[in-house]
């Protein structure tokens, strides 16, 4: 196994190992069992428990920022359209992700230092999306919406399914359309 799939495996084992019994359990004793390695290939890659929390969320916020360009690059229905991508890729985030983003916010809850990499990412998505509409009371309501669904999903409080989900999506990607400069 190469180094970066290494280190993605303990990354997963660290969020599920979180999801399933519960941020105090997150040791590095514990992941290293998990993943099926030694402790000192696990202090390898995360020397501290806060550096495997701050790699994991950076590793989905990159992966998120990424996905998103990508999206908004190669869809020819967008127009390029970076906030319409944004939206997009919030309807896609994956269970896998959803399971991931679910540890890391459980564990980062002891230190709410850890979470200082999601704000600032969550502050340039709001300049990006209001750079690029002209009004961006509506570009704002719509990247808050599409939040919402996101953490609807990530702690399943009504999540949408189905026909209403997919309106909803429409309707978003609609606004955020109608409103471009």
């Amino acid at each position: 196994m190469n180094r970066n799939s290494r280190r993605d495996a303990i990354l997963q084992v660290a969020c599920r190992l979180v999801r399933t019994m519960g941020a105090s359990h997150l040791t590095l004793d514990a992941v290293a069992r998990e993943a099926g390695i030694s402790k000192g290939g696990l202090l390898y890659h995360f020397p501290t428990k806060e550096a495997l929390i701050q790699a994991a969320l950076e590793d989905f916020l990159d992966r998120f920022d990424s996905d998103t360009d990508k999206e908004a690059a190669s869809n020819t229905a967008l127009h390029n359209d970076w906030a319409q991508a944004y939206i997009i890729k919030t309807f896609e985030i994956s269970k896998d992700d959803l399971e991931m983003s679910f540890g890391i916010l459980a564990a980062a809850a002891n230190n709410p230092a850890l979470l200082e990499p999601m704000r600032q990412r969550y502050l340039l998505w709001q300049n990006r999306m209001t750079a690029e509409c002209s009004d961006p009371v509506e570009a704002t309501v719509v990247r808050l919406a599409a939040d919402g669904l996101f953490f609807c999903e990530l702690f399943g409080f009504a999540p949408l399914e189905g026909k209403l989900r997919a309106d909803v999506l429409s309707n978003l990607l609609t606004r955020v359309e109608s409103r471009k400069q």
